[in-house]
């Protein structure tokens, strides 16, 4: 038996390297459809067979397959949560994913250490937060997209499932995917998206003519690119082929859907807005500091990346207004520049750029303009993209999903990051939308505003939009959206600004000493690195905190002995145990020990555990030594010389050390280290 549309139910039979994954059909079908795989080829086939029996494993859907150094692993879908249903069609946000693999899979390190990355990967509470999937709906096509392709062709888009008809660009397991397409075993791929997806059933308006209630339901759907995915520091900018990292395409929906009376019934409208990094070749590679540098490419290597960007996005959406956020002082001063520089050329249209008519560039200097809480200052950036705004409009369809109106272009915002004061913006543009909307609809007066008029949909409206600007930004940066209080409330408040302290830190701390590990299990699921038969770049990678930990003990016993000395005087009743000459040897010793193993796996930089341990010994002996010790030179000066000065000058030199050589200490990909490093800072020249 074979179904129309994709498997919604499946069961996986696996023994040894085989494995066979039917359809959950009737007890009466005598023969099913069978996708059969192979963990150790990695061939795949459909065919017709009996029904299996005993031992099969229920799941809602296969991801794909994946080749590790020996064998492959099939990535299936376990548990899931409903989130939303748009036009009937239900919506799931991944809860469990299994990876199944070989029993001898995990023999080799190589094996392991990529299973390990994959089920990262696919973990809700890892790399994988935030994937979703639905049967029916096409979650990677915007209504707009989809409608297109359906007048196009409506028999050949009747006849593919979702999995076939996906957009590449968000088709979040398109690698893992690849092999079961080709082996035209498409009803059991399951297409996932990674980003958001959330809903608000049940909004109630009112017909501004006849005073009818009326009722309809947003929803917020968020598509994270697959093409130069992966974390805050490791992936800026854009590759030579114009992707850019962090771009993701958000859509709001509204659809009317009461009550049964209304003649809006089934209406519905969808307005599509877009994020990404600046698509210039630049980077800023952790480096320990707070502010890392960054290097942008020259012109004659960022203008044809960016006019690839801005070519393919205008090929899918038009007429494109890129609206940037960014300082115009500083290092971002200097990208803003160049950005400018770039857009400036690809639209002089004496020149006869393609793009003269395509695209519209906008620079608004968020922090001056708002800074200090003057959020209200946003007014000077709609006035500067209002006209452009209204031009490009919104997809409106009525029930029968005949096209009333359709959006002509789209905005392209981005700050640094791509996510603090781009959601602020973006959730600004989608409010003004969804007021062009109901007020097209007669379901808001003229002039009105979606506060005055609806204050309830209002303050839901705001905590849909944070929740989406936190989903995106801990994707990305490991944190949810800085000014993200002012989104749910619509206030900067003090608690706001201490909140994005916090996310400052955090950020500072997952990007330098975690990223590195999430990068690659990304870059593993998307298809970033594919295994080619030699063994996986994975080795191990030095641990920063022995010098850092050996840093803060010297700092540390320098500040103890100080206050001893201002509680005790100079003297000191007895001898130390232990020479303080020989525990400063020991902490100079341990520090040259692990600068001398950084690179060797395993090493003193290898464990955590043993550098805290060490940390801690070295701490403890010192600070009892030099207790002890204290005033037993001929004058107070003498003491603080040697108790106070001699390891505070330690733990700083220690600190410099980590300081200058932080780039060697962060937590780096392995995968593919080159895709973050897209442009190089020249050597310094050399005095004559």
């Amino acid at each position: 038996m074979i179904a129309k549309g994709p498997y919604t139910t499946l069961v996986v039979y696996a023994q040894g390297t085989q494995v066979a994954v039917q359809p959950k059909l009737p007890a009466s079908a005598a023969q099913l459809d069978t996708m059969s795989v192979d963990l150790a080829s990695g061939s795949v086939e459909v065919l017709m067979s009996p029904a299996q029996s005993g031992g099969g494993k229920e799941v809602l859907g296969i991801m794909g397959l994946c080749k590790l150094y020996e064998g492959h692993a099939l990535v299936v879908v376990t548990e899931s949560r409903h989130v939303a249903t748009l036009h009937g069609s239900a919506i799931f946000e991944l809860v469990k994913a299994e990876v199944i693999a070989a029993p001898d899979a995990r023999k080799s390190r190589e094996n392991r250490e990529l299973l390990g990355l994959l089920e990262d990967a696919v973990d809700p509470g890892r790399s994988g937060r935030g994937l979703y999937f639905s049967y029916f709906h096409d979650l990677t096509l915007t209504l707009q997209r989809s409608a297109e392709l359906r007048a196009a062709s409506p028999d050949a888009f009747t006849a593919q499932v979702p999995a076939q008809r996906a957009d590449p660009r968000f088709l979040w397991n398109r690698a893992l995917a690849r092999p079961l397409m080709a082996a035209n075993a498409h009803k059991f791929v399951l297409p996932c998206i990674l980003g958001f997806v959330e809903q608000l059933p049940k909004l109630g308006f009112r017909d501004t003519s006849s005073g009818q209630p009326v009722s309809a339901t947003l929803t917020l759907i968020a598509r994270r690119s697959a093409d130069r995915a992966g974390t805050r520091q490791w992936r800026r900018g854009a590759d030579p082929d114009g992707n850019a990292a962090n771009y993701v395409e958000t859509e709001q929906v509204l659809l009317v859907d009461g009550p049964p009376s209304s003649p809006l019934l089934g209406h519905h409208a969808a307005y599509t807005i877009v994020r990404g990094s600046i698509p210039l070749l630049w980077t800023q590679l952790p480096n320990i500091k707070y502010k890392p540098n960054t290097v942008i490419g020259p012109a004659d290597v960022s203008g044809p990346a960016h006019d690839r960007h801005f070519q393919a996005m205008s090929a899918l959406y038009k007429r494109i207004v890129a609206v940037n956020l960014i300082n115009h002082h500083g290092t971002e001063g200097k990208l803003e520049a160049a950005f400018r520089a770039e857009a400036t050329r690809a639209c002089d249209e004496a020149a006869g750029s393609p793009l003269s008519q395509a695209l519209k560039y906008v620079a608004f200097d968020f922090h001056a303009e708002c800074g200090n809480k003057r959020y209200h200052r946003l007014t000077f950036l709609w006035d500067k993209v209002k006209d452009d705004f209204e031009n490009q409009a919104y997809f409106l369809a009525d029930a029968s999903g005949t096209e009333l109106k359709r959006q002509t272009g789209v905005m392209r915002i981005n700050c640094i990051d791509c996510l603090d004061r781009t959601n602020v913006v973006q959730g600004v543009f989608a409010r003004k939308a969804l007021e062009a909307v109901l007020v097209g609809k007669g379901l808001l007066a003229a002039g009105s505003t979606l506060p005055e008029a609806y204050p309830d949909v209002e303050a839901k409206f705001k905590i849909l939009w944070a929740d989406h600007g936190d989903a995106i930004s801990t994707q990305y940066a490991g944190t949810g959206a800085m000014k993200s209080g002012f989104t749910r409330t619509g206030k900067r408040t003090t608690m706001g600004v201490l909140d994005d302290g916090y996310k400052a830190v955090a950020r500072y701390y997952l990007n330098n000493f975690q990223d590195g590990v999430k990068q690659d299990a990304i870059d593993l699921l998307t298809g970033a690195y594919q295994c080619d038969g030699s063994p996986p770049p994975l080795k191990s990678q030095p641990s920063p905190f022995i010098p850092i930990g050996l840093a803060l003990a010297g700092i540390a016993v320098a500040a103890h002995n100080f206050g001893h000395l201002l509680r005790q005087g100079a003297a000191a009743a007895a001898p130390p145990a232990v020479p303080l000459q020989g525990l400063h040897r020991q902490l100079l010793s341990a520090v040259l020990l692990g600068v001398g193993s950084s690179s060797a796996p395993g090493g003193a930089f290898g464990s955590d555990a043993s550098a805290a341990a060490a940390t801690a010994s070295v701490t403890r002996n010192l600070t009892a030594a030099s207790v002890a010790e204290a005033g037993a030179g001929p004058s107070a000066a003498m003491a603080a010389l040697r108790f106070v000065l001699v390891p505070l000058l330690l733990g700083l030199a220690v600190l410099a050390f980590v300081v200058q050589n932080g780039k060697h200490l962060v937590n780096k990909p392995r995968l593919c280290p080159a895709a973050a490093v897209t442009v190089t800072k020249p050597p310094k020249k050399k005095a004559a």
